[in-house]
């Protein structure tokens, strides 16, 4: 009773157990911890203070147990959805765990009551209240608009699933926007496979709804491009040097930045002429940001600018930047600075190059971070907000989309490249079928060495493994394809590989050269000498191909195993197969 009078809970709240800790944030403050059927709510007590906390388990994605900032002290991180995590401080490990497991414990029982529908009177009623009120006030917004207002264009229309309005502004709400003229669009992105292939899936969209789109990238992605029917123009830089860079030095070190310093400038300089070339013409153009060249050619062209990408690049206090993972968690205030660093380091990377072209090419002036204001550029994220929530620190023009599914299964023409095992010539089979379903790729016809493998493998009561690297780049492709075959033959599965660019520019015990180089011999590189080994022979129980439809491949695997890109990820989750990363 006193606690549901402490907090101003519901009779219905249950309480399960209650701990003595400290609330970290500028120093410790000692207080008292409930973990109810509900919620999760800390309440100080030293004289003086007056600090509350209610958090809603259905808010609350997971508990980890860490080191203790003080020595002597065991920690306990609240990681909550969109939110910077709390940290609490226990005196003794055991009471620390014992929070822990019961905190995990009823999390579980939340997340089991809300996927199979059982909400309480008082959460059902809280919901329809929430939804009411945001129907009312977009109905108010759009039917009682004051006369000074702009009126919206006949092309806006109010997004069904739009959440409640949670902005400080009070006129805000979700909209969407249909240009009255189709617009010629650029997408502008560097990369793997992975970086190019969500913008394909958003040009087919925006060709369904009349717009003119390129996509400006790699020449070795454009055979792939054209076949969806869009158009292309070629990007200068290939991004295996950069990705060999990061391995051999690091990502984004001190090493790393003496080295690119030395040997990129060539680089970045056709990288950033062929981008402005690549952009003539156009009325909007949407970039990844690691292209770097974007923001500067909408400045210089004067058209409206959009960044899209596959993982987190916006400052917030709710996880660091991808670059700079520390090894603990670190908080909000160490989050958020991960992403001030990384702008400073990257923008001082480049900076002197990037004003000398603005100033050759584009004919504008200088710029800074402080004149780009980066944060401010709209920005979309292509994976789920159930897979990463959006922070709550993100701007309102800052959306997370979901996934852009490319669905490859179904376009007019799909192919599977199979390699043999002994690392023969690729053979390259381009076939068409038909089917209804387009959402698992059924249209997509797998070359008869797929068809059989997969067959076989049912047959003969097996179960069956994807395994694929995308677009990491390994030191010794030779030792982790035996690492593979070793634990094929060990679980007694069957496997289907694709190394990706596992062994493409790699270095150490297996380096390559642009001259090819017969088995044993001595391959010269820009390091050392080494000996290149001999690819081994891959066994029966797995099948090498070099690409096939994610959304048709994933439907037939028992499991996945793959380097964690954020387009593999959404495609494996989607599929609702077993993942490991």
């Amino acid at each position: 009773e006193r606690f549901r009078q402490h907090f101003a809970l519901p009779e219905s709240e249950k309480l399960v157990a209650t701990y003595f800790g400290h609330m970290i944030r500028v120093l410790p403050l000692y207080g008292k911890i409930y973990i109810s059927d509900r919620s999760f709510c800390f309440r100080s007590l030293l004289p003086g203070t007056r600090t509350k906390l209610i958090l809603p388990l259905k808010d609350i994605e997971n508990g980890h147990k860490e080191k203790g900032f003080r020595f002597g002290y065991s920690g306990l991180v609240v990681v909550i959805k969109g939110h910077e995590e709390l940290f609490f401080e226990f005196g003794q490990a055991e009471v620390r765990d014992d929070c822990a497991i019961t905190l995990l414990q009823q999390l579980e029982s939340s997340r089991y009551l809300q996927e199979s529908g059982m909400l309480g009177q008082d959460e059902k009623e809280d919901a329809e209240n929430a939804v009411a009120e945001r129907d009312a006030l977009q109905s108010a917004r759009q039917e009682e608009r004051p006369t000074h207002e702009i009126p919206l264009p006949k092309q806006t229309s109010v997004v069904s699933d739009a959440p409640t309005i949670l902005f400080d502004d009070p006129k805000a709400s979700f909209l969407n926007f249909k240009p009255p003229n189709p617009l010629r669009i650029t997408c502008l992105t560097i990369g793997s496979r992975g970086d190019v292939q969500p913008y394909i899936a958003l040009a087919k969209g925006l060709l369904r709804e009349g717009h003119e789109v390129r996509i400006a990238t790699h020449a070795e992605f454009e055979p792939w491009i054209r076949s969806h029917g869009i158009d292309f123009r070629k990007v200068e830089g290939d991004p295996g040097e950069l990705m060999q860079l990061c391995i051999e030095n690091g990502t984004f070190t001190w090493q790393f930045l003496k080295v690119a310093a030395s040997k990129f400038r060539g680089w970045l300089d056709e990288l950033l002429s062929s981008c402005w070339q690549a952009c003539q013409g156009s009325d909007l153009l949407i970039e990844s940001p690691s292209a770097m060249a974007g923001i500067h050619i909408a400045e210089a062209l004067q058209i409206p600018y959009f960044r899209a990408f596959t993982m987190p690049w916006t400052r917030t206090r709710a996880y660091p930047h991808a670059f700079v993972m520390p090894e603990h968690k670190m908080g909000g205030a160490y989050n958020y600075v991960t992403y001030v660093m990384f702008d400073n380091m990257f923008w001082k990377m480049t900076a002197q190059q990037i004003n000398r072209w603005r100033n050759v090419e584009l004919g504008i002036p200088n710029t800074s971070l402080e004149k780009m204001q980066p944060n401010k550029v709209p920005f979309l994220y292509n994976f789920s907000p159930y897979v990463v929530p959006p922070p709550l620190d993100y701007s309102d023009w800052i959306r997370v989309t979901g996934y852009w599914f490319l669905d490859e299964g179904t376009p007019r023409k799909a192919a599977a490249e199979i390699e043999d095992g002994d690392g023969s010539e690729e053979k390259s089979t381009d076939q068409q079928g038909e089917g209804k379903n387009a959402a698992s790729g059924s249209n997509w016809t797998p070359p008869p060495e797929l068809a059989d493998f997969i067959e076989q493998a049912r047959a003969d009561k097996k179960k069956l493994v994807y395994v694929g690297f995308g677009s990491i780049i390994v030191n010794d492709p030779v030792k982790l394809t035996q690492e593979v075959i070793d634990a094929v033959i060990k679980s007694d599965v069957r496997c289907i590989l694709s190394k990706g660019w596992s062994d493409r520019m790699s270095t150490g015990s297996n380096a390559t050269d642009p001259k090819p180089a017969e088995d044993g011999e001595k391959v010269e590189t820009d390091q050392q000498p080494v000996e290149k080994k001999e690819e081994p022979k891959l066994p029966p129980e797995i099948l090498q191909i070099k690409s096939a439809p994610h959304d048709w491949l994933f439907a037939q695997v028992d499991a996945v195993a793959h380097h964690g890109g954020s387009g593999t990820t959404g495609a494996s989750l989607r599929a609702g197969v077993p993942t490991i990363i």
